[in-house]
């Protein structure tokens, strides 16, 4: 198993290593540690040296100074993977790096066509609080590469993936969508709650559709490593939010269509801000 693990070099950044160890301590494989930074025109941002503002070009020394300082960042966060590795006993996780110049959204994505890896897994806040590794930047990419993408909030403390919302819309892919969480989070042995919202206005017939995944999904339904919900209401982030507390939900999960960062999980109910907003860990797929 690969997974490219995005890193902004904050200690805060850390809580993702525990993710990573746990999904590879089982099949084993290689952590690919990325970060990249910007080496043309630095964005605004008072963080930064001299309080360079969006018109200013580095200079070649600026720069070299920078791809230096974060070849050491990275070094030491390798560095402490690996111990963490060490002191875990995993003798099957390998660790690599790759440190780039550029647009990390841009960056991020050709990595991800060329090791082509089993997960991404990044925060969705970032050192300075700004753009990378911002929500704005997860929504964004989760929308871009062709791998499942786990983005967890900064803060949260890391727990098992034992129940997993999974928000279906009934789309065509709702079946090897949930098949592939089944296999991703397979260690955890999850339970995944299938969840579609009904208004006043709906005009469909969400009964039969959700009866239709019921069938799909039969053999691990009576298993009980699977349960189907309707929910109706008129708040339907409210809804969403007490039911991923009454449920002790710990993942919330969808699939991230293209349509662009304020397209909707529930047609025109709710959309992926909503998920943000829960606070808890979000693995997204990517329409086929």
């Amino acid at each position: 198993m690969k997974i490219i693990l995005s890193t902004d070099f904050s200690e805060e950044n850390e809580m993702l290593f525990p993710y990573a160890l746990d999904l590879l301590k089982e099949p084993g494989g290689e952590i690919i540690l990325f970060h990249a930074y910007m080496d043309q025109i630095l964005m605004g941002d008072s963080s930064f040296p001299g309080g360079l503002d969006s018109d200013t070009f580095f200079n070649r020394e600026l720069l070299a100074e920078m791809e230096e300082q974060a070849s050491k960042f990275m070094q030491e966060k390798q560095e402490n993977l690996e111990h963490k590795i060490s002191e875990a006993g995993l003798t099957n996780i390998r660790v690599s790096a790759v440190l780039k110049g550029g647009d990390p959204e841009i960056e991020l994505v050709n990595l991800t066509e060329d090791q082509k890896p089993d997960l991404v897994l990044m925060g969705t806040r970032g050192k300075g609080k700004k753009r990378f590794l911002e929500g704005s930047m997860a929504k964004s990419i989760m929308t871009k590469v062709h791998v499942p993408l786990l983005s967890v909030p900064e803060g949260y403390q890391w727990t098992k993936s034992n129940e997993v919302l999974y928000a279906t819309n009934f789309g065509r892919f709702e079946v090897s969508t949930i098949n592939r969480i089944f296999n991703l989070l397979e260690q955890y042995k999850p339970v995944i709650h299938v969840v579609h919202l009904i208004t006043d206005d709906d005009d469909e017939k969400p009964d039969l559709l959700m009866e239709e995944l019921r069938l799909a999904f039969k053999h691990e339904k009576a298993r009980q490593m699977i349960r189907f919900h309707l929910i109706k209401s008129t708040m339907p982030k409210d809804a969403i939010a007490l039911f991923c507390e009454q449920h002790q939900i710990s993942l919330a999960s969808f699939i991230a269509n293209r349509r662009g960062l304020l397209d909707y999980i529930f047609k025109d109910k709710i959309g992926k801000d909503a998920f943000f907003e829960l606070g808890i860990p979000m693995l997204t797929f990517r329409e086929p």
